[in-house]
């Protein structure tokens, strides 16, 4: 099971896994306000919203790590593409794809890219695919043409930075304008070793990490990668983790009125937290169909 986060407009999509691959949408009081798609893999088989995001055109983009493809849905559901390998190759650019985890979609109108993030130990496992004009790229690890990425688990963007959860080798890496800028792995944090699986930027240098597999935390960080607070440490009880997917966050006015979202329990829980590390506790009834 897998959970996902993108926040758009002040609503809340998540995508999840019952009987089926399904997007809902919430406000971040826990209602809920449609169930956007849902979706099953090829002769019925599995599917997976293993990474979500809405770009600027309102458009779903949808990481199916099971069905290693790309969807892309209207808010109201309507099926628009879907983009797999052999599509990829009858266009002379296989290999890009794999099992998607993670989307994020930056840029907008002939500058829009979707950047995807692949299960596995891979060289280009962050490449952007242009949706309208020039070429596809991927990043470097490490700054390192020749160096693998390691279970990159999640993708993140601020500005001219996008950040790549790199659970496999336990470190955070940083990339400006899309060369490597530089990594953090929480060395002396009560962590011991950081298992980044999400991160969310904050706008000024911060970035929110939501840590680990069983035991799970909510970090913050500054801009040097060093960590300032712990927001939620690992544990089964509300204001605690265990085994989070994904963390979104709305900015506010200070650190009290900023409000995130995490999804945990491999995607059967959303909590809501302030940066203070309040926990104004959980979506009602959510993870008990």
């Amino acid at each position: 099971m897998h959970g996902s986060l993108a926040l758009f407009e002040g609503v809340l999509y998540v995508g999840s896994e019952t009987r089926a691959a399904e997007v809902r949408a919430f406000d971040l009081d826990g209602h809920e306000l449609a169930r956007v798609a849902r979706f099953t893999g090829e002769d019925d088989g599995a599917a997976a919203a293993s990474g979500i995001a809405v770009d600027q055109d309102h458009r779903l983009w949808v990481a199916d790590a099971v069905g290693e493809r790309l969807l892309a849905f209207s808010l109201f559901g309507r099926r628009l593409a879907d983009v797999d390998e052999t599509a990829l190759a009858a266009r002379g650019r296989s290999g890009e794809l794999g099992a998607p985890i993670s989307v994020i979609t930056t840029g907008a109108d002939d500058e829009q890219r979707l950047w995807v993030a692949s299960k596995g130990v891979r060289r280009h496992a962050v490449r952007s695919l242009p949706l309208v004009a020039g070429k596809p790229t991927s990043l470097r690890p490490g700054g390192d043409p020749d160096e693998l990425f390691h279970g990159v688990r999640g993708l993140a963007h601020e500005g001219d930075f996008l950040y790549v959860c790199e659970s496999g080798a336990g470190r955070l890496q940083v990339f400006r304008g899309e060369r490597f800028h530089f990594a953090f792995d929480g060395a002396g944090s009560r962590t011991q070793a950081l298992l980044p699986v999400a991160a969310a930027p904050l706008g000024d240098g911060r970035v929110l990490v939501a840590h680990g597999e069983e035991d799970g935390a909510l970090l913050l960080f500054d801009s040097a990668g060093r960590l300032r607070r712990v927001l939620a440490e690992g544990g089964e009880q509300e204001g605690q983790l265990r085994a989070p997917n994904d963390v979104v966050v709305e900015l506010g006015r200070d650190d009290r009125r900023t409000r995130i979202a995490v999804i945990d329990r491999d995607g059967a829980r959303i909590q809501v937290f302030n940066l203070e590390g309040r926990c104004y506790g959980s979506f009602p009834g959510f993870g008990a169909e």
